[in-house]
């Protein structure tokens, strides 16, 4: 006889019976996500445009930009089943940068040395952010709306196989491709992934 109610075995089945313990974990859908921002006139690189690399007190990074607490790993004893990667950009870009950075870079996401998710930056719809329609005139004096996609849950990149980041695991993502460097005249480029899924933390 199964001892879990349903939604307990589906947080068993989302941490692959790994991490979860019953009774130790609290569990949570609620995401991990950190920031980057490239300064106009500045270089996009797979070092510079590097999430969860610098969070943490250090980083002088508020919540509203990650909620991270230390560098490319979680605190123990919690995991995180990943359902959903949704990748952001803040919606002040100017168009030539954003269009250069669509057509130049991929987003990856990797475990340890190994890549889970690489594709387009288009792929990984965030189903958040502005949505509006403005003239072409007003783009060119007050900044764009442009954003990815339609600001709703049905509109993000979700995943068919959820992935696990276990305990002290290392993760990384990154942009990668050729060197791109930001307009002087422009706002820079800033970006967001967000991790949706389920958070285990210890109970006390």
């Amino acid at each position: 006889m199964n001892p879990f109610t349903p939604s307990q075995q589906m947080i068993f089945d989302a941490f692959q019976s790994e991490t979860y313990v019953s009774n130790r974990m609290d569990v949570q859908h609620t995401p991990l996500y950190d920031t980057v921002t490239i300064a106009a006139n500045a270089a996009i690189t797979s070092t510079s445009a590097s999430f969860f690399s610098n969070v943490g007190p250090s980083s002088n990074k508020t919540f509203a930009a990650t909620n991270l607490l230390r560098n490319n790993t979680l605190v123990a004893p919690e995991a995180f089943s990943i359902f959903g990667l949704r990748y952001r950009w803040v919606e002040n870009v100017v168009p030539a940068d954003l269009y250069s950075i669509l057509s130049g870079f991929c987003l990856e996401f990797f475990l340890g040395s190994k890549y889970y998710q690489r594709a387009p930056l288009w792929y990984f719809q965030p189903g958040a952010g502005v949505f509006a329609f403005s003239t072409a005139t007003a783009t060119a004096t007050t900044g764009t709306y442009l954003g990815n996609g339609t600001p709703t849950r049905e509109s993000m990149h979700k995943l068919a196989v959820n992935i696990v980041i276990e305990n002290q695991m290392n993760f990384s993502a990154n942009l990668q491709g050729n060197s791109f460097t930001t307009a002087a005249s422009g706002n820079g480029f800033a970006s967001v992934l967000l991790l949706d899924g389920l958070y285990a933390r210890g109970v006390q």
